[in-house]
């Protein structure tokens, strides 16, 4: 599983249209489609009703959206701390004229 998936997932579920998701997201609409299929794939169920215009989550895809939300804010918040870290470490960069 890729996080870009959750992300395009979220993105689906706000703005309900796979064309402005994938506008959104940078990538073509069937690429966008793809990753969606592949995170169906992975999660074995179907999240979203292809039928309906626009685009609505299913009862499983309902179910994802607020666990979507916490795992990329998990994430996100991560990786803030432990760039935190890093710059907390004293890392110091020097600069010498050449002999």
């Amino acid at each position: 599983m890729e996080t870009k998936w959750l992300e395009d997932f979220v993105s689906l579920a706000e703005t309900r249209s796979f064309s402005r998701s994938a506008q959104l997201r940078h990538v073509t609409q069937p690429a966008f489609s793809r990753r969606i299929q592949a995170l169906e794939a992975w999660a074995g169920a179907e999240l979203v009703d292809r039928s309906a215009h626009p685009a609505r989550l299913t009862p499983a895809g309902q179910a994802l959206y607020p666990r979507a939300l916490e795992v990329l804010q998990a994430l996100e918040s991560t990786r803030a701390m432990l760039h935190g870290q890093a710059g907390a470490a004293g890392v110091v960069d020097l600069a010498m004229p050449p002999v």
